[in-house]
């Protein structure tokens, strides 16, 4: 588990992968990859869409999950335009 910044509230002892999880985890990563808010501002806006569609448990019980998935996503961003970065340095002859 590759986690930039632990919440307090985070607990790592938990499998966010279990299949139980997965509708969170995919919530979380599609939350991610469509806005541009850090957690702290996204959290609000995210629990009430949870809490307001028929998905599959409390938002108290899938909030790791759903960030997990978000910073996942967050880090494969973060490490694909790293990749970028490097590739148009090369096309400057740096």
């Amino acid at each position: 588990m590759s986690i930039s910044r632990l919440p307090s509230w985070f607990d790592k002892n938990v499998d966010y992968t279990e299949p139980r999880y997965h509708e969170a985890l995919a919530f979380g990563r599609a939350a991610a990859k469509n806005n541009t808010w850090d957690w702290d501002v996204a959290e609000a806006s995210l629990m009430e869409v949870w809490s307001l569609s028929p998905r599959q448990g409390k938002w108290w019980d899938v909030r790791g999950a759903v960030f997990y998935g978000w910073d996942e996503a967050r880090l494969s961003f973060s490490s694909e335009g790293d990749a970028e970065d490097e590739d148009g340095d090369e096309d400057l002859g740096f």
